[in-house]
């Protein structure tokens, strides 16, 4: 007989026979992976752009950081199920018709919103047989109670359901469970409260970095103010499950220390950059920025430099701008003089030149269109009055009115 494509692991042409058990246990979650792969490809997009960058680097790639950092640790600890953990060995009972005893790893791992057990045999023999991860949830007020009466009609090993027991009873002395709903209901909404300040923290560096460092300190305060919520909410009873040849006992997990931490940078962080900008006005700035090197912000810079000196002069801001303090206009005390608003300064800002162009602020381009314009409506006028006097006066007066356009 031809072997053909098809022929692996067949027998005189039959099927294939898949005679070993290849059931495994859920390793890790799908939302924390597509999580992972996310944040990983936008900071790996950026490493390879940014050689390119020539200015701004170190403000660029701490931002830039910091920020998907920030995002990626909301995300995590929201759907993460490791902010209360623990861990043993137990040696109990694993099927209602028979009394044989067998050791193996219990893992407790308790999220905002949901609880993972994971059971699994130490010894070699029985590996292929035990090797459990449960997840429980408990959205609803009585979820949790369902779903350990479906894993009671599933069968599942006793310490599993020994644990559901635990934080699916309501009365007096077992209010486990609900205590840590209560907990993970309200740093839920905290997370996704940091969640949208994160976003609007990542348009504001984009469009005014000083706000932008305001929002990532708002940001880092809402972060740690989940990590306090959730403590507080936590059963005043610590949670010890005693099991034959091992205790759980509860601890925060990474989830819980990791929102911690990245709660403290984003709140340094912000500070840091706030100060700089206080400090050093419009210093802070990256080259993701709108206006980044462009001329509105040398006015800026400019008119808070303007502005900061007059006051240190004894001027003080009303509705009207900066005026004395004393309220009077005294040219003989006074050493610079009052402004005239009737002046206008045509040559203000005609030296000014940025990347071989010249400079108009915001503020001033009303101004610079108008004088601009003046001398075309002009120019256009005294062509009128040529081609009139040429119908009435002849070759004369235009020689007139060009000598007088030329000298003006």
């Amino acid at each position: 007989m031809v072997n053909g494509w098809f022929d692996a692991f067949r027998v005189n042409g039959g099927p294939t026979l898949y005679h070993v058990s290849n059931r495994t246990a859920v390793i890790q979650d799908i939302r924390n992976v597509i999580i992972y792969i996310t944040f990983t490809t936008f900071f790996v997009a950026f490493l390879i752009v940014f050689p390119g960058i020539r200015k701004e680097r170190l403000t660029t790639i701490v931002s830039v950081t910091i920020s998907l950092f920030v995002g990626a640790v909301i995300l995590i600890s929201n759907y993460g199920t490791d902010w209360h953990v623990a861990e043993t060995t137990v040696s109990s009972l694993h099927r209602a018709s028979s009394r044989e005893k067998v050791d193996t790893y219990l893992g407790v791992y308790i999220g905002l919103n949901s609880m993972n057990v994971t059971l699994q045999a130490t010894d070699l023999k029985p590996l292929q047989e035990i090797n459990y991860n449960e997840r429980f949830n408990w959205v609803g007020a009585t979820e949790m109670k369902e779903t350990y009466q479906q894993a009671l009609v599933k069968g599942l090993p006793f310490p599993i359901l020994t644990i559901a027991e635990y934080l699916s009873q309501d009365l007096e002395g077992f209010s486990w469970g609900r205590q840590y709903r209560q907990a993970g209901y309200y740093s839920y909404i905290l997370l996704w409260t940091a969640f949208a300040l994160w976003l609007l923290m990542n348009i504001l560096l984009c469009t005014v970095p000083r706000y932008g460092a305001y929002c990532m300190q708002l940001t880092g305060v809402i972060m740690l103010l989940t990590n306090i919520i959730y403590a507080l909410l936590l059963p005043q009873k610590p949670l010890v499950i005693p099991f034959e040849g091992g205790t759980l006992a509860f601890r925060y997990g990474w989830c819980f220390w990791l929102l911690l931490s990245a709660g403290i940078i984003s709140f340094l962080v912000g500070l840091i950059a706030a100060v700089v900008d206080i400090v050093f006005p419009h210093k802070f700035s990256t080259i993701i920025e709108v206006d980044y090197d462009s001329p509105y912000r040398h006015f800026a810079v400019k008119d808070i430099k303007l502005k900061r000196e007059l006051r240190s002069k004894g001027y003080q801001r009303n509705s009207k701008g900066l005026i004395p303090k004393d309220g009077c206009y005294n040219l003989g005390s006074s050493t610079l003089g009052i402004d005239n608003a009737a002046f206008e300064n045509d040559d203000k800002d005609a030296n000014l030149m940025v990347n071989g162009k010249k400079a108009i602020s915001l503020h001033d381009f009303g101004n610079y269109i108008q004088q601009e314009e003046t001398p075309k409506e002009a120019f256009s006028a005294m062509n009128r009055n040529m081609n009139n006097s040429e119908n009435a006066n002849g070759t004369h007066q235009i020689k007139v009115e060009l000598e007088s356009a030329a000298m003006w």
